[in-house]
């Protein structure tokens, strides 16, 4: 099972989540902490991208580099080929209303869900937001690879690929 770092990006600066975003600095400088500490995927919400600006395209290729990368920044479909083309992990909604079936990079394509009632056929892997046991079987039966937050660990039972951390040493 991995374990996956959740981080914030922010003016080409990296943050983390405790009650307030708590600045940790240049996204190459903790990518390659992460990755020396044998992180080997981060989850990146694009706080940026999620108010409309594309700044950050130029440093997820840079980090790519380093460590695996999954971005969640939102249903925007401009941003979409960019990041995949980038070798990046898009999360979306599975009720986004992009044309997936256009897209070639199909395992690289994370749905994040809520429940076990969202068509995912489209997608490589699902993020459960709030997960329990029937959910993650639903999934698991459907073929696909996990991910549930932290803070569901406990109180569940089946086979999940990934654990999303928000709190962890950096």
């Amino acid at each position: 099972m991995y374990e996956i770092p959740l981080l914030y990006l922010k003016d080409k600066q990296v943050f983390r989540d405790r009650g307030l975003l708590q600045m940790l600095g240049k996204p190459t400088d903790i990518m390659k902490k992460l990755a020396g500490d044998g992180y080997q995927l981060v989850h990146i919400v694009d706080l940026d991208a999620i108010a409309g600006s594309s700044t950050n395209l130029d440093t997820f290729d840079k980090l790519t580099y380093f460590i695996n990368v999954q971005v969640e920044f939102g249903d925007r479909v401009e941003f979409i080929k960019k990041v995949l083309n980038l070798k990046c992990r898009v999360v979306l909604s599975p009720s986004t209303s992009i044309d997936l079936s256009k897209l070639t990079e199909k395992k690289l394509l994370v749905a994040k869900v809520d429940d076990s009632k969202s068509n995912v056929d489209q997608f490589h892997d699902v993020i459960i937001e709030n997960a329990d046991s029937k959910s993650i079987k639903h999934y698991n039966d459907q073929g696909k690879r996990v991910l549930i937050y932290e803070k569901d660990k406990e109180k569940v039972k089946g086979e999940i690929w990934g654990i999303i951390l928000s709190d962890y040493r950096c």
